[in-house]
């Protein structure tokens, strides 16, 4: 619930860090640009933790704890409210200070801030954010499946103490708290016509059935009680024991049954049978921001669209030479066919997979030194799915180490999934989640010391999902892909990233159906038909994030290309990397600054 706390807390703060902002510390050098970046500094920490404040889960998968008795109320007007007027106070505040003066770093510092601002500004500040909320459940990002992980123990909270015990269990009572914004606001759709595609809802009832119906010692929700940590009292032990077992059965389960029951006897009928956002009223205003937000370009949905059928012919020609090379005689659409079939290609059994994915980073390591100086320390672990997320999920995700070293960055691997099936996708897929990829971006920028923290922590689809896409083709330069099959797997993970191109802006600007977007897939890939629903449905379920992986990925391979073609024999591959990494997550075309910057201080030194 929004806590009069907040209420206050959020112009006290930056109350405080303006006036700290009067002054430069002592020993600070007397020249402008210091006090400048003095004063942004200030301002950077207090603007950073004003959102965390605003965002306590966010707060909790950075190892934070001060609000982890919290949970989303992000549907509630009060948070809109909250959430506005800090934003609006920080972009004033922002536009005090002239940028002009400040060293590099300083200055994409206030670059990056600027844009998040008017970024954030475009979406709560609007109407685009009143259609959004009454969409607020889908089977892939929903707070159903985020607190069920959470409260499990297999997702960012932590549970070391008595507080965090405590803490959870007013946590409950949070999310409990936020089923009922949902239901409001779901019922709020059906009255004005802005209604989930009926597809997402038959995904999502499934996952809300599986946390209901069992005795609370065998709900996932019991797994932080049977690991309670030995240095925890007796007393607080049977306590907390007692406390889980009532909290499971009179708050958290009939959340659950009360968010199913109203889809299911209610909402299903009033479902969308379009997939689309452009059909909804609104729905186009709100597929632009979210184009704009995951590609933090200007491009159209038609310009994108575009982009994906031109990619989809290059990397076509290049399927045809891997099906030449493994010395396929038919065309290319019967080798995509041959490849479903072949069992020889695929896991058979769940237990394989695991084992795959660690054996390829086994293999990535050592050719790290080829590409790159740093590495961070934060730890990495591989790990199937928890068992009631299996069924429900998509191939997997990659969750950031806290920067406190207190939690590994882990990739969680659905065994199950459609898609995770094929053995000739794992060592691109394990380039692009782990090294060099997500773990080693993500905890490279958390560990710069330094760099604000909104700018260790923020990520950017852009260019976290376009650095992930071009570490995949990094694996050819690391003599990773000697194998034709992982080559072939390579490119068919990047075509299935320009049919994302395709298929996101067909669905929810040209108004594609699911079945012509699995058509598409299927088509233009190797996926059999449930892979390719199974693809199709994320992009409906979770408008525009497909794009930014292609987008990003071309932006930072054409960056490349520049800094090889106008530094010639001085580009250090090595330095290349270092200007894309050593920053953090930022908006692509604050990135091409910084990267021509560079390309004109190395070519000065000639």
């Amino acid at each position: 619930m929004t806590s009069l706390f907040r209420v206050i807390a959020l112009p006290a703060l930056l109350g405080i860090a303006l006036a700290s902002m009067g002054a430069p510390a002592p020993g600070m050098p007397d020249s402008m640009a210091a006090v400048e970046e003095h004063k942004l500094d200030a301002l950077y920490e207090a603007y950073w933790q004003d959102w965390l404040a605003l965002n306590p889960q966010e707060a909790s998968a950075q190892g934070m704890t001060r609000y982890e008795a919290q949970f989303d109320d992000s549907l509630e007007d009060g948070w809109l409210r909250n959430v506005t007027s800090m934003l609006k106070r920080y972009q004033s505040a922002l536009m005090t200070f002239d940028p002009a003066p400040l060293p590099e770093d300083a200055r994409i510092s206030y670059e990056i801030l600027s844009y998040e601002l008017t970024q954030a500004l475009s979406y709560y500040g609007t109407d685009v954010y009143e259609t959004a909320r009454m969409l607020p459940i889908n089977q892939f990002m929903g707070q159903h499946t985020a607190f069920a992980l959470d409260q499990s123990g297999s997702g960012s909270y932590n549970f070391k103490t008595v507080a965090d015990y405590d803490n959870a269990l007013t946590r409950a009572d949070n999310y409990a708290r936020w089923t009922d914004d949902a239901i409001a606001r779901l019922k709020e759709g059906v009255r004005r016509g802005v209604v989930l595609p009926r597809v997402v809802v038959e995904r999502v009832l499934p996952q809300l059935h599986n946390h209901f119906g069992l005795p609370p010692e065998k709900t996932d929700f019991w797994q932080p009680i049977t690991k309670l940590p030995a240095d925890i009292p007796a007393a607080d032990r049977e306590r907390l024991t007692a406390a889980y077992a009532a909290k499971i059965a009179t708050v958290i389960e009939p959340s659950y049954r009360r968010l199913y029951a109203y889809l299911q006897q209610v909402y299903l009928s009033h479902a969308n049978a379009t997939p689309g956002l452009g059909a909804l009223p609104n729905g186009a205003a709100l597929y632009a921001n979210d184009v704009q937000a995951n590609t933090t370009t200007t491009m159209t949905p038609a310009q994108i669209h575009a982009l994906g059928l031109s990619e989809i012919q290059r990397i076509t020609s290049e399927l045809d030479e891997v099906r030449k090379k493994v010395d396929f005689r038919g065309s290319l659409q019967e080798f995509r066919a041959s490849v479903r079939s072949d069992a020889s290609l695929h896991f058979q059994s769940p237990d394989e997979v695991i084992p795959a994915y660690q054996e390829a980073l086994g293999r990535i390591l050592p050719k790290l030194p080829e590409l790159f100086d740093g590495y961070p320390q934060a730890k990495l672990e591989i790990k199937a799915l928890p068992a009631s997320a299996k069924k429900y999920q998509g191939n997997g995700n990659y969750q950031q180490a806290a920067a406190d070293g207190s939690r590994p960055g882990i990739l969680w691997i659905n065994v199950y999934a459609p898609g995770i099936k094929d053995k000739f996708i794992v060592m691109t897929t394990t380039l692009h989640e782990t090294y060099p990829g997500h773990h080693f971006q993500t905890s490279l920028a958390a560990e710069i010391q330094g760099m604000p923290a909104f700018r260790r922590f923020t990520f950017f689809n852009a260019y976290g999902e376009g650095w992930a896409l071009y570490c995949e083709s990094l694996g050819q330069e690391m003599g990773l892909f000697g194998d034709p099959w992982q080559y072939y797997g390579h490119l068919m993970n990047e075509m299935l990233r320009a049919n994302r191109l395709v298929i996101d802006t067909g669905i929810h600007a040209m108004g594609w159906s699911t079945e012509q977007g699995i058509e598409w897939m299927m088509d233009h890939s190797s996926m059999n038909r449930a892979q390719a629903a199974a693809e199709v449905e994320r992009y409906v379920a979770y408008p525009a994030q497909a794009l930014s992986y292609k987008v990003g990925q071309l932006d930072i391979a054409a960056l490349r290309a520049k800094a090889e073609k106008e530094l010639g024999p001085r580009f250090d591959v090595r330095q290349f990397h270092d200007q894309i990494l050593l920053g953090g997550s930022m908006p692509l075309a604050v990135l091409d600054r910084k990267v021509d910057r560079w390309i004109a201080r190395v070519d000065a030194t000639r």
